[in-house]
């Protein structure tokens, strides 16, 4: 692909997009890039040296006289579902490769149904999630299959992953876009169905498949010898690591299962944690059923745009143990990042290493709406490896 740029970074003055480009910046890819958006002043004043594109996210002509000039483009203006649609049509129009940080499972389904086919013709790949949603259960999943199928000579049956351990707060974006996508489903019948549906993001979300619904109460996980409680990203994270296993054909079997849950330690303290914890998520899904809690959020809650200071970021942490199992064939796989809180610097690294590797790598996948996993694979989980991110058997 013979294009001006290798990547543009659309929404480079937003907090998140700041840290992404810093991080492409460092990169040692050395990539040739542009920064976008729609205030010219604001992104010349970022300081980082490097042409800057103008347009904003509505303008459909703009967008695509972008997409046209460079390999990638890489995008942190959310919420997607009211900004992010144009920009797909003109990825995948252009033949240009597409990632974001998106977790609004309706607005994904609305980019399949509407661009998977014709992507497939043009070859762009379009990356959905990108960051902490939903890279360490996608390309954590992935990775424990692969070591799984090298101990036991075959597939794990059945997947958990249990988001333990970590801290940090939930970045402004992420919030925002929860709340639309509350909206939204308050206002709309199909949307309640796609955001209900366990396999909402599948090629055929009708097609029969195990039940798999999500997680509502308290539990114990004998393996680890911890408490379980729901986790409020699973309706994102599950629904992608299925659309990832339906892509490659169900290689896992027909059968597959895969869950997710929060962990807390298997003490008194830990079970004290988890009732908490599922009061308070109880709470927060009450509020965003209800117009006037859920606007009371919307103004109160951290902003997009904004964010913890640099120090705040570098000592946050996270840890997801994922168990896979067939019988009684067992592995514990870990995904984590020692040094990076998940809503910001950790998400940065995910999202800069998955365009960098859209841009320069030597991918052998065709195109479509998929997932990291999907697009990206070995050469994605090389950098998140090299990044500082572990992905490895617990030892």
């Amino acid at each position: 692909m013979s294009r001006e740029y290798d990547l543009v970074l659309f929404g480079a003055t937003g907090f998140t997009g700041q840290l992404v480009a810093k991080y492409i910046a460092a990169s040692a890819d050395k990539p040739r890039w542009a920064i976008a958006g729609r205030n010219r002043e604001k992104l010349e004043a970022l300081g980082l040296g490097v042409p800057v594109l103008i347009a904003d996210a509505q303008d459909a002509a703009a967008l695509a006289e972008i997409a046209a000039k460079t390999k990638v483009v890489c995008t942190t203006v959310g919420p997607y579902a009211k900004y992010g649609s144009e920009l797909v049509a003109a990825c995948v129009a252009a033949g240009t490769h597409y990632c974001d940080l998106c977790g609004e499972v309706q607005w994904m389904r609305r980019m399949i149904d509407a661009h998977h086919d014709r992507a497939r013709q043009t070859g762009a790949r379009i990356v959905h999630t990108c960051g902490f949603d939903s890279i360490p259960s996608d390309m954590g999943t992935w990775a424990l299959q692969r070591d799984f199928h090298a101990t036991y000579g075959k597939y794990a049956r059945k997947v958990t992953a249990l988001f333990g351990e970590s801290s940090g707060a939930a970045s402004g974006g992420t919030i925002a876009s929860g709340i639309e996508t509350a909206r939204e489903g308050a206002a709309d019948r199909a949307v309640r169905k796609v955001l209900a549906n366990p396999y909402g993001l599948d090629p055929d979300p009708a097609a029969p498949r195990p039940p798999a619904p999500d997680e509502t109460s308290i539990g114990w996980n004998a393996d680890l010898e911890m408490f379980t409680v729901p986790f409020l990203m699973a309706g994102i994270n599950t629904r992608v690591v299925r659309r990832a296993h339906a892509l490659e054909g169900f290689p896992w079997g027909a059968d597959f299962v895969y869950r997710e849950v929060m962990s807390t330690k298997g003490n008194a303290k830990g079970l004290a944690t988890a009732v908490g914890v599922t009061a308070f998520l109880g709470g927060v899904a009450f509020a965003l059923k209800t117009p006037t809690l859920r606007e009371m959020i919307a103004k109160r809650a951290p902003q997009p745009g904004s964010g913890p200071s640099q120090e705040k970021r570098e000592k946050g942490h996270w840890k997801v143990r994922l168990v896979g199992e067939d019988g009684d064939a067992k592995l514990v796989f870990i995904a984590a990042d020692a040094h990076g809180d998940p809503g910001y610097q950790s998400t940065a690294k995910m999202l800069g290493e998955s365009a960098l590797c859209l841009a320069r790598d030597p991918l052998t996948s065709g195109g479509g709406v998929q997932t990291p996993s999907v697009a990206m694979g070995e050469h994605l989980l090389d950098r998140l490896r090299r990044a500082g991110l572990t992905f490895a058997v617990q030892p």
